[in-house]
């Protein structure tokens, strides 16, 4: 399936939730010969995507079998130029030289997981040549938890989220206090797309991954109409998403 479909079949094979990150990423992604990091990688869908747009791909993730997966799923896709490096986004300074410096960085459901949110934003935004871009998207303050998601998230650092989400106004600042400049603040992900995501885990943890996924894929269409009903019912999105461009002038 995975050859038939290619890397697509990445944005289906999990939840709605990362098909709707994948549209904004679409939307907002330069394409062409730059060098763009995939910081935080996962299962190397988006950086894909990215190589598949001509850009020189470095992706990095902690996870030595995440790293393994997403390698394996490139090369049986004959798709060449991603560097994956297993990397801890706690490290990045001390792994600047290393890394070089890049034309857009994508920083996806990544930046809750580190105590440090103010360090991981100067460093990305140190990684960023003059012009280049940061797409970042983290849970929004407000949502509704998912189904399993803990409201009072642990306060170390295990993997699991350090914080329930961000404001768009504290994410912002976040960036601009990194030296970034903030050129779009928009939503992502409705009540439709949360509420089949829900649906999805809670028939995972009853009747089996590909059963639940079999069961929720023919309701997948509906999330054509998740902007309409989340602004019908005021419902609270679940992630916000940030573009930002570091200033040609700065230093």
């Amino acid at each position: 399936m995975l050859r038939i479909l290619g890397w697509r079949l990445l944005l289906f094979h999990s939840d709605s939730l990362v098909l709707d990150r994948f549209l904004w990423v679409r939307r907002n992604l330069r394409g062409g010969s730059l060098r763009t990091l995939d910081a935080g990688c996962g299962n190397g869908v988006f950086s894909m995507y990215a190589r598949r747009c001509g850009n020189h791909v470095v992706a990095a993730s902690f996870s030595a079998e995440e790293q393994e997966s997403a390698k394996r799923r490139a090369d049986s896709l004959d798709i060449g130029g991603i560097d994956f490096r297993l990397l801890d986004l706690r490290e990045l300074e001390s792994r600047r030289a290393s890394l070089g410096m890049f034309d857009q960085i994508i920083c996806l459901e990544t930046i809750e997981h580190l105590s440090d949110d103010e360090g991981l934003m100067r460093s990305l935004a140190r990684l960023l040549e003059p012009g280049g871009q940061l797409l970042l998207s983290t849970p929004f303050d407000r949502h509704r938890p998912l189904y399993g998601e803990a409201s009072d998230p642990s306060e170390v650092e295990d993997g699991s989220h350090v914080r329930f989400g961000y404001s768009q106004k504290r994410l912002a600042q976040l960036a601009e206090e990194a030296g970034l400049r903030v050129e779009s603040e928009v939503f992502v992900s409705g009540v439709i797309s949360q509420k089949l995501t829900s649906l999805l885990w809670i028939l995972t943890s009853r009747f089996g991954l590909l059963a639940a996924w079999l069961i929720v894929l023919p309701l997948r269409p509906l999330v054509i109409l998740d902007e309409v009903l989340t602004g019908v019912l005021r419902y609270p999105h679940l992630c916000v998403a940030v573009r930002a461009v570091r200033p040609a002038t700065s230093g």
